[in-house]
Protein backbone atom coordinates (compact mmCIF):
# COMPACT_ATOMS: atom_id res chain seq x y z
CA UNK A 1 0.00 0.00 0.00
CA UNK A 2 1.66 3.40 -0.80
CA UNK A 3 2.25 5.51 2.00
CA UNK A 4 -0.03 8.98 1.89
CA UNK A 5 1.35 12.05 1.36
CA UNK A 6 0.38 14.72 3.90
CA UNK A 7 -0.76 17.90 1.45
CA UNK A 8 1.72 20.57 1.62
CA UNK A 9 0.95 23.51 4.08
CA UNK A 10 -0.90 26.34 2.56
CA UNK A 11 1.60 29.56 1.53
CA UNK A 12 -1.22 31.58 2.29
CA UNK A 13 -2.35 30.25 6.03
CA UNK A 14 -1.45 33.49 7.48
CA UNK A 15 -2.54 35.88 4.56
CA UNK A 16 -6.01 35.93 5.87
CA UNK A 17 -5.43 37.08 9.13
CA UNK A 18 -3.17 39.99 7.59
CA UNK A 19 -5.72 40.73 5.07
CA UNK A 20 -8.15 41.72 8.02
CA UNK A 21 -5.84 44.87 9.45
CA UNK A 22 -7.61 46.69 6.68
CA UNK A 23 -10.63 46.72 7.65
CA UNK A 24 -9.75 46.87 11.24
CA UNK A 25 -7.65 49.93 10.56
CA UNK A 26 -10.44 51.68 8.56
CA UNK A 27 -12.78 50.88 11.79
CA UNK A 28 -10.40 51.95 14.04
CA UNK A 29 -9.35 55.19 12.35
CA UNK A 30 -13.13 56.21 11.89
CA UNK A 31 -13.87 55.81 15.65
CA UNK A 32 -11.00 56.60 17.85
CA UNK A 33 -9.16 59.41 15.22
CA UNK A 34 -12.29 60.19 13.68
CA UNK A 35 -15.07 60.70 16.30
CA UNK A 36 -13.31 60.01 19.75
CA UNK A 37 -10.55 62.42 19.00
CA UNK A 38 -12.80 64.69 17.12
CA UNK A 39 -10.91 65.16 13.94
CA UNK A 40 -14.01 64.80 11.45
CA UNK A 41 -13.80 67.59 10.34
CA UNK A 42 -10.34 69.69 11.14
CA UNK A 43 -10.64 73.33 11.89
CA UNK A 44 -10.32 75.30 9.47
CA UNK A 45 -6.58 77.25 9.24
CA UNK A 46 -7.97 80.70 9.63
CA UNK A 47 -9.29 79.71 13.07
CA UNK A 48 -8.16 81.55 16.09
CA UNK A 49 -5.15 80.21 18.40
CA UNK A 50 -7.37 80.51 21.48
CA UNK A 51 -9.89 78.12 19.78
CA UNK A 52 -7.40 75.67 19.27
CA UNK A 53 -6.33 75.90 22.66
CA UNK A 54 -9.84 75.49 24.24
CA UNK A 55 -10.42 72.41 22.04
CA UNK A 56 -7.19 70.74 23.85
CA UNK A 57 -7.81 71.73 27.51
CA UNK A 58 -11.86 70.78 27.01
CA UNK A 59 -11.50 67.54 25.31
CA UNK A 60 -7.80 66.32 26.35
CA UNK A 61 -8.50 63.15 27.93
CA UNK A 62 -10.71 62.07 24.58
CA UNK A 63 -8.18 63.56 22.12
CA UNK A 64 -5.32 61.57 24.40
CA UNK A 65 -7.43 58.27 24.32
CA UNK A 66 -8.35 58.55 20.67
CA UNK A 67 -4.41 58.97 19.84
CA UNK A 68 -3.11 56.20 21.93
CA UNK A 69 -5.52 53.95 20.02
CA UNK A 70 -5.10 55.50 17.05
CA UNK A 71 -0.97 54.74 17.38
CA UNK A 72 -1.83 51.53 18.65
CA UNK A 73 -4.01 50.10 15.98
CA UNK A 74 -1.82 52.02 13.30
CA UNK A 75 0.27 49.03 12.60
CA UNK A 76 -2.94 47.09 11.31
CA UNK A 77 -2.03 48.98 8.13
CA UNK A 78 1.35 47.34 7.33
CA UNK A 79 0.19 44.25 8.28
CA UNK A 80 -2.84 44.80 5.46
CA UNK A 81 0.37 45.40 3.36
CA UNK A 82 1.51 42.45 3.77
CA UNK A 83 -1.54 40.39 2.99
CA UNK A 84 -1.68 43.16 -0.54
CA UNK A 85 1.90 42.04 -1.65
CA UNK A 86 1.21 38.38 -0.86
CA UNK A 87 -1.74 38.37 -3.14
CA UNK A 88 0.40 40.75 -5.77
CA UNK A 89 3.31 37.80 -6.05
CA UNK A 90 0.71 35.63 -7.04
CA UNK A 91 0.56 37.99 -10.23
CA UNK A 92 4.20 38.66 -10.84
CA UNK A 93 5.71 35.34 -10.35
CA UNK A 94 9.09 36.24 -10.50
CA UNK A 95 9.38 39.83 -10.49
CA UNK A 96 8.49 41.37 -6.95
CA UNK A 97 9.34 45.02 -7.93
CA UNK A 98 5.75 46.13 -7.62
CA UNK A 99 4.55 44.30 -4.23
CA UNK A 100 7.79 45.57 -3.29
CA UNK A 101 6.82 49.09 -3.98
CA UNK A 102 3.18 48.25 -2.60
CA UNK A 103 4.83 46.91 0.82
CA UNK A 104 6.95 49.69 1.13
CA UNK A 105 4.01 52.35 0.77
CA UNK A 106 2.33 50.77 3.34
CA UNK A 107 5.03 50.82 5.69
CA UNK A 108 5.49 54.76 5.43
CA UNK A 109 1.66 55.10 5.30
CA UNK A 110 1.70 53.56 8.66
CA UNK A 111 4.04 55.73 9.98
CA UNK A 112 2.47 59.00 8.51
CA UNK A 113 -0.31 57.71 11.02
CA UNK A 114 1.96 57.27 14.24
CA UNK A 115 3.75 60.58 13.96
CA UNK A 116 0.40 63.26 13.53
CA UNK A 117 -1.23 61.41 16.28
CA UNK A 118 2.23 61.33 18.72
CA UNK A 119 2.17 64.97 17.84
CA UNK A 120 -1.49 65.42 18.98
CA UNK A 121 -1.04 63.30 21.95
CA UNK A 122 1.84 65.72 22.75
CA UNK A 123 -0.27 68.82 22.64
CA UNK A 124 -2.89 66.85 24.48
CA UNK A 125 -0.79 65.47 27.31
CA UNK A 126 -0.53 69.07 29.12
CA UNK A 127 -2.40 71.37 27.48
CA UNK A 128 -2.48 73.99 30.25
CA UNK A 129 0.84 74.72 30.26
CA UNK A 130 1.10 75.51 26.11
CA UNK A 131 0.14 79.20 24.81
CA UNK A 132 -2.73 79.00 22.43
CA UNK A 133 0.48 79.73 20.06
CA UNK A 134 2.43 76.48 20.42
CA UNK A 135 -0.74 74.42 20.71
CA UNK A 136 -2.06 75.84 17.68
CA UNK A 137 1.47 74.53 16.00
CA UNK A 138 1.53 71.63 17.00
CA UNK A 139 -2.16 71.12 15.48
CA UNK A 140 -0.85 72.56 12.25
CA UNK A 141 2.44 70.39 12.14
CA UNK A 142 0.05 67.40 12.34
CA UNK A 143 -2.27 67.95 9.51
CA UNK A 144 0.39 68.96 7.39
CA UNK A 145 2.76 65.94 7.82
CA UNK A 146 -0.70 63.78 7.94
CA UNK A 147 -1.33 64.95 4.84
CA UNK A 148 1.29 66.48 2.74
CA UNK A 149 2.97 63.48 2.81
CA UNK A 150 0.35 62.03 0.41
CA UNK A 151 3.13 60.34 -2.09
CA UNK A 152 3.96 57.42 0.39
CA UNK A 153 0.27 56.24 -0.02
CA UNK A 154 0.15 57.21 -3.74
CA UNK A 155 2.82 54.94 -4.59
CA UNK A 156 1.35 51.98 -2.49
CA UNK A 157 -1.61 52.68 -4.65
CA UNK A 158 -0.25 53.01 -8.30
CA UNK A 159 1.82 50.01 -7.53
CA UNK A 160 -1.26 48.08 -6.50
CA UNK A 161 -3.33 48.97 -9.22
CA UNK A 162 -0.62 48.60 -11.92
CA UNK A 163 0.20 44.73 -11.36
CA UNK A 164 -3.11 43.42 -10.68
CA UNK A 165 -4.26 45.39 -14.34
CA UNK A 166 -1.19 43.08 -15.72
CA UNK A 167 -3.06 39.90 -14.38
CA UNK A 168 -3.14 37.53 -17.73
CA UNK A 169 -5.44 34.92 -16.27
CA UNK A 170 -9.24 34.85 -17.92
CA UNK A 171 -10.70 35.51 -14.35
CA UNK A 172 -7.73 38.14 -12.90
CA UNK A 173 -7.70 38.09 -8.60
CA UNK A 174 -8.42 41.56 -8.67
CA UNK A 175 -11.17 43.56 -11.07
CA UNK A 176 -9.58 45.33 -13.50
CA UNK A 177 -11.67 48.28 -12.53
CA UNK A 178 -10.49 48.00 -9.25
CA UNK A 179 -6.98 48.17 -10.54
CA UNK A 180 -7.71 51.51 -12.46
CA UNK A 181 -9.76 52.90 -9.10
CA UNK A 182 -6.32 52.75 -6.95
CA UNK A 183 -4.09 54.42 -9.82
CA UNK A 184 -6.45 56.91 -9.78
CA UNK A 185 -7.03 57.45 -5.72
CA UNK A 186 -3.47 57.26 -5.80
CA UNK A 187 -2.57 60.49 -8.41
CA UNK A 188 -5.79 61.75 -7.22
CA UNK A 189 -4.02 62.24 -3.63
CA UNK A 190 -1.36 64.84 -5.27
CA UNK A 191 -4.46 67.46 -4.76
CA UNK A 192 -3.19 67.08 -1.22
CA UNK A 193 -0.04 69.31 -2.61
CA UNK A 194 -1.89 72.46 -2.32
CA UNK A 195 -3.31 72.46 1.09
CA UNK A 196 -0.54 74.44 3.02
CA UNK A 197 -1.75 77.45 0.21
CA UNK A 198 -5.55 77.65 0.82
CA UNK A 199 -6.48 78.45 4.58
CA UNK A 200 -9.91 78.07 3.86
CA UNK A 201 -12.60 76.89 0.44
CA UNK A 202 -12.65 73.73 -1.17
CA UNK A 203 -8.38 73.15 -0.70
CA UNK A 204 -8.01 73.57 2.65
CA UNK A 205 -7.36 70.95 5.48
CA UNK A 206 -11.39 70.75 6.01
CA UNK A 207 -12.75 71.96 2.62
CA UNK A 208 -15.11 69.78 0.20
CA UNK A 209 -12.28 68.10 -1.58
CA UNK A 210 -9.18 68.53 0.60
CA UNK A 211 -10.66 66.79 3.59
CA UNK A 212 -14.19 65.09 2.59
CA UNK A 213 -13.55 64.17 -1.19
CA UNK A 214 -10.08 62.46 -0.75
CA UNK A 215 -10.43 61.04 2.87
CA UNK A 216 -12.90 59.47 1.35
CA UNK A 217 -11.78 57.87 -1.91
CA UNK A 218 -8.63 56.73 0.64
CA UNK A 219 -11.32 54.91 3.03
CA UNK A 220 -12.82 53.67 -0.11
CA UNK A 221 -9.69 52.54 -1.73
CA UNK A 222 -9.38 50.50 1.90
CA UNK A 223 -12.73 49.20 1.97
CA UNK A 224 -12.65 47.81 -1.71
CA UNK A 225 -9.29 46.57 -1.98
CA UNK A 226 -9.75 44.18 1.45
CA UNK A 227 -12.62 42.93 0.42
CA UNK A 228 -11.16 41.51 -3.14
CA UNK A 229 -7.73 40.79 -1.44
CA UNK A 230 -10.14 38.54 0.91
CA UNK A 231 -11.59 36.86 -2.06
CA UNK A 232 -8.64 36.64 -3.74
CA UNK A 233 -6.94 34.52 -0.88
CA UNK A 234 -9.52 32.21 -0.67
CA UNK A 235 -9.07 31.24 -4.81
CA UNK A 236 -5.44 31.11 -4.57
CA UNK A 237 -6.26 28.66 -1.34
CA UNK A 238 -8.71 26.90 -3.82
CA UNK A 239 -6.12 26.61 -6.52
CA UNK A 240 -3.20 25.55 -3.93
CA UNK A 241 -5.51 22.61 -2.94
CA UNK A 242 -6.22 21.71 -6.25
CA UNK A 243 -2.72 21.39 -7.39
CA UNK A 244 -2.04 19.15 -3.90
CA UNK A 245 -4.68 16.97 -5.41
CA UNK A 246 -3.59 16.65 -8.77
CA UNK A 247 0.11 16.32 -7.53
Amino acid sequence: MADSVDPSPSPYRYVWACAWGGPIFLAASLLFWGLLARNIPPFTPNVDAQLIADHFRQHKNAIRTGMVLTMAFSVFYFVWGVAISKVMRAVERDNDVLSTLQLGGALFTTLITLLPAWIWLGAAYRPEALSPIILQLLYDIGWLLFVVAYSLTSVQAVAVGICFLADRRPTPLIPNWLGWFSIWAGTMLAIETVMPFFPSGPFSRSGILNFWIEFSIFFTFIFLLSVYILRAIARLEREHRAGDDRG
